[in-house]
């Protein structure tokens, strides 16, 4: 598993942004590719007390499964339903470090929407 690291600027002015009264923001959408019987790891910041929907929406081609963890590792929410459309809802109690993982159980690549909001 490769760590992708591409969120670290982007969320902190995500949530920059959020933490402003009176500004909207539309999130964060990132595309990518998960390999067959693979799994793509994001690692981000979430602001706490603060409401954050994650959303992995797929081409169809296989089955994928959203996964969030804490900075200690223990699962918060998670999506295992046999489709390639996940989401999942997550509120921390304080600012702090989380991971997303994306595994794809199919025998060929799935390429994906995450998105952040």
């Amino acid at each position: 598993m490769t760590t992708k690291s591409i969120f670290s600027l982007a969320l902190a002015a995500l949530i920059a942004l959020a933490a402003t009264p009176g500004t909207a923001s539309a999130g964060i959408v990132h595309t990518d590719r998960v390999n067959a019987n693979c799994t793509d790891v994001y690692e981000f910041t979430l602001p706490g007390g603060e409401w954050t929907r994650i959303t992995v929406d797929g081409d169809g081609d296989t089955d994928l499964d959203l996964f969030i963890f804490d900075a200690c590792g223990n699962l918060i929410d998670s999506d295992e339903d046999d489709t390639d459309y996940c989401v999942v809802s997550v509120r921390p109690r304080r600012t702090g470090k989380f991971t997303i993982k994306i595994k794809n159980w199919g025998d060929v690549y799935n390429e994906y929407r995450l998105i952040i909001e």
